[in-house]
């Protein structure tokens, strides 16, 4: 296990981690699972990405590839990951999964996520509570909007569309999310369209509106994403998703966080979003009428934002139509072909035994 600092990134592999960083909670940052180690029957492939309330890890149950959230020791962590995980398991149940969100697996062997949608496993004297969702391709946003800040508009527009929708989905059913962020979406680029295709794979406080005021807790939000009416308390409105997903578009647009964060305090990054000290957008032609939906929904005024995300994502989709439909391959998948080349290769050798023996 090693041990992060979430807000510097620095990262020790003994466990004992010592931040120069006067502003670094390191006695306070969680530990992670490194390639190779086990959990239960989970082996480690690699951490994914690291949130403040749990860790994503590309891993293999049972030499199949799976997605492993662990949520970081804390009462707040363990119940927001299993708000998550219930949620996920009762849309799974009346076959209302959606294709932007995780498909959730059972996290043990001969069990259903009806009874067990999420586990529980006690490594190295740490109860830890874990969720096992499908495999499948991509990489977080951030990692991308590291390799090239500046992508195609239309990618832009698509992975804003993709995320707009999958929130609209959740404010749908009643939950709200109130933590986006580019370190919650995963992105892939299918091959034929070369269109992005988005997972949001963290549903971030997970909580109806009844709930939010008890269940709320700043830390699972980083600060440089949180909207500025939450600074002054918690109420349950859409529109405060909005700004989560305007936010996001807006830094696909400028290529950097609207509000730094990097090796800042806490403090210091709240001063500046309560301020509106963001990262200024100087919006060429090609993007100014999209740069002008994403002002909007970031407005620090809740209600001068899009009413609701739906209505953000309409914008979009008149701005840049609908992503092109994924084409589906006419070849089955590789283990099926691997075992029907075998089965011919099976049928061959049978068929020259007998062609042999019905010779002699």
């Amino acid at each position: 296990m090693k041990q992060i600092c979430l807000l510097c990134d620095r990262m020790a592999p003994d466990g004992n981690l010592f931040c120069q960083q006067t502003d670094c909670p390191a006695e306070m940052s969680p530990t992670i699972l490194h390639d190779g180690e086990w959990l239960g029957d989970i082996e480690i492939v690699r951490p994914i990405m690291v949130l403040r309330s749990s860790v994503l890890y590309a891993a293999l149950q049972r030499k199949k590839k799976v997605f492993l959230k662990v949520a970081h020791p804390g009462a707040e962590n363990r119940e927001r990951l299993k708000r998550e995980t219930e949620f996920l398991a009762a849309m799974q149940r009346r076959l209302q999964a959606n294709e932007r969100l995780p498909v959730l697996l059972a996290p043990y062997t001969n069990t259903s996520i009806r009874n067990n949608p999420f586990g529980r496993i006690v490594l190295r004297g740490h109860l830890l509570y874990f969720s096992i969702f499908a495999y499948v391709e991509g990489e977080p946003l951030r990692d991308i909007l590291l390799k090239n800040p500046q992508l195609w508009i239309h990618h832009v527009g698509w992975i804003a569309l993709g995320l707009a929708s999958a929130v609209a989905f959740l404010h749908n059913k009643g939950l709200h999310h109130y933590s986006l962020s580019p370190d919650c979406v995963l992105v892939r680029f299918d091959k034929q369209q070369n269109a992005p295709r988005i997972l949001l794979y963290d549903l971030g406080i997970a909580c109806g509106a009844q709930e939010l005021e008890q269940v709320w807790y700043a830390f699972c939000t980083p600060p440089a994403y949180t909207a500025p009416e939450l600074l002054t308390g918690v109420h349950a409105d859409y529109r405060t998703d909005v700004y989560g997903v305007g936010l996001t578009l807006y830094e696909l647009l400028v290529g950097e966080p609207a509000f730094s964060f990097k090796l800042q305090s806490d403090a210091a990054v709240y001063r500046a979003v309560r301020r509106n000290q963001r990262l200024q957008i100087n919006p060429r032609e090609d993007v100014e009428s999209v740069a002008q939906i994403a002002l909007q929904a970031i407005a620090p005024q809740i209600e001068k934002r899009q009413l609701h995300t739906a209505v953000l994502a309409a914008q979009l989709r008149q701005q840049f139509g609908t992503p092109p439909k994924e084409q589906q391959s006419r070849w089955p998948d590789r283990p099926t072909m691997v075992i029907a080349i075998a089965a011919l290769v099976l049928v061959g050798l049978l068929t020259a035994l007998a062609i042999t023996f019905s010779g002699t």
